[in-house]
């Protein structure tokens, strides 16, 4: 890969030495460092963004998938382990999950007449774990009262569900710091050095870096670090809009029936977060490039006419957009596999929908590989817990401080506690707390939370970004 980083000595490089490398603090990035944490090891993340879950995993609609086709992926196997995974690791770092069941809706007759053949379908293949049951329109009218006149049937497929998304990636993030990985944001990898018993990694901020182990949890850009270790991977980037609204819409995610689903996305639904939001998509497209979240007219409309006749007209307020960008490999599938050079580098490819999902079983697969590989894997005889997140609306006796956003119930101590957890820009602390993402959007609450954050920091609100680099609020 070129000449040596070490051409010249320098002694200070040489304590840069670590069991593992995880290159991006994504979702998996973040569950892979969580599972090494709980061993004797020493662990670096490395993140090209300010704060960690910045690339795919923030433009995902937080759903803890079941069905994702065909059953016989990658994708689809370790979506559903991650699963029965995902509710212990909650509950374990106090992140908030509330499980649910799908319905899947039929309007049409022949839809209907199809429903027991779907429904026979997902049981011979979902088992035991993800009980699979047909409804009829009695029980649709008693327990969906919102749902359309024209809903003839439906399957409700249990153990879906909804967690506070951005939680746990931080909650990944504070744990695995709390126990003794390092994290360096802000810094993208430019170069990739292997040797025979060490690989060696630049930065673009002329960090220098030795590990035993290097993963490769690029996300989007995995592609990118897979090349500079001599891997070759091409991503086809699929672009997926989610529309928000003020209020949840539903008591369970409803999905429209269909008889030939596309094996590139589960085909969105009608959800709901935990804060009590309801969200409708994602559809999928083509992006443009990574950087292409932009949403269009066409984006909107193609969600409006596909979930809008499932709802009667109580759909509450249109309050955002967002998109985001996945990366589809060419088989379609995750991709988690050892480098072509070195059996002490792991790749983590195509980490598309499901992959938030499946993160738990993708880690424990990573692991597993660098243990095979001659990783030494001691439990800690302790670790230290993640201290969860103070919410005023989750806890209103415990909350302190005026309150600052009264769309999302935010408090100042929270704003200040988002800081002094890391969060250096308006974006991350919006992340952490909900502040100005309710109906508003930040209309009436912006200008004092930048206040809150530059005095939290001990400079001016002009030095404040929405999410670094030149992205200034506020500019004499």
């Amino acid at each position: 890969m070129g000449k040596s980083f070490y051409t010249d000595f320098d002694p200070f490089l040489y304590m840069n030495r670590y069991d593992v490398i995880i290159i991006g603090a994504g979702i998996t990035g973040l569950m892979t460092a969580y599972k090494l944490a709980h061993h004797d090891l020493k662990i670096i993340v490395v993140e090209a963004n300010p704060e960690p879950g910045w690339g795919v995993s923030k433009g995902h609609a937080a759903v803890v998938h079941v069905v994702q086709l065909p059953f016989s992926s990658k994708k689809s196997k370790m979506a559903r382990e991650g699963n029965k995974m995902m509710e212990d690791i909650c509950r374990e770092l106090g992140v908030r999950l509330e499980r649910t069941s799908t319905l899947i809706v039929a309007t049409k007759i022949h839809h209907l007449l199809a429903l027991p053949f779907m429904a026979l379908y997902l049981r011979l293949n979902l088992g035991r774990d993800f009980p699979v049951k047909l409804r009829g329109r009695r029980y649709l009218r008693h327990e969906e009262p919102n749902l359309t006149e024209r809903a003839l049937g439906a399957i409700e497929i249990y153990g879906y569900g909804v967690v506070d998304s951005f939680d746990l990636i931080y909650a990944l993030y504070e744990f695995s710091a709390a126990n003794g990985a390092e994290f360096l944001f802000g810094e993208r990898v430019i170069d990739v050095e292997i040797g025979n018993d060490e690989i060696k990694v630049k930065t673009d901020k002329d960090r220098l870096l030795t590990s035993n182990f290097l993963v490769n949890a690029g996300g989007l850009w995995a592609d990118e670090i897979a090349g500079l270790t001599g891997d070759e991977i091409t991503f086809e980037l699929g672009k997926g809009v989610i529309l928000v609204f003020d209020r949840r819409q539903t008591k369970r995610l409803i999905s429209p029936a269909y008889l030939k689903p596309d094996p590139k996305t589960k085909g969105g639904a009608i959800m709901f977060t935990v804060e009590g939001r309801g969200l409708w998509g994602p559809n999928l497209r083509t992006a443009k490039n990574k950087e292409d979240v932009t949403v269009e007219e066409e984006d909107i409309k193609a969600l409006t006419d596909k979930f809008g006749p499932l709802l009667k007209e109580d759909l509450g307020i249109s309050i955002k957009a967002y998109a985001g960008i996945r990366p589809i490999p060419p088989e379609n599938d995750f991709r988690i596999t050892y480098s072509s050079r070195s059996r002490r580098i792991v790749h983590i490819l195509g980490t598309e929908s499901p992959a938030y999902t499946a993160s738990p079983a993708i880690a424990e697969k990573v692991v597993s590989m660098l243990a095979s590989s001659g990783l030494r894997l001691v439990p800690k005889k302790k670790v230290f817990p993640r201290e969860p997140f103070p919410r005023i609306r989750d806890n209103p006796e415990g909350g302190k401080g005026e309150i600052v956003c009264l769309c999302s119930m935010v408090t100042e101590e929270e704003i200040r506690e988002a800081v002094r957890r890391g969060s250096k820009t308006l974006q991350g602390v919006m992340f952490r707390t909900g502040a100005g993402m309710g109906i508003c959007q930040g209309g009436r609450c912006m200008a004092e939370i930048v206040r809150i954050i530059a005095e939290e920091l001990g400079t001016d609100v002009e030095e404040v970004t929405l999410r670094g680099g030149n992205t200034w609020i506020v500019r004499k």
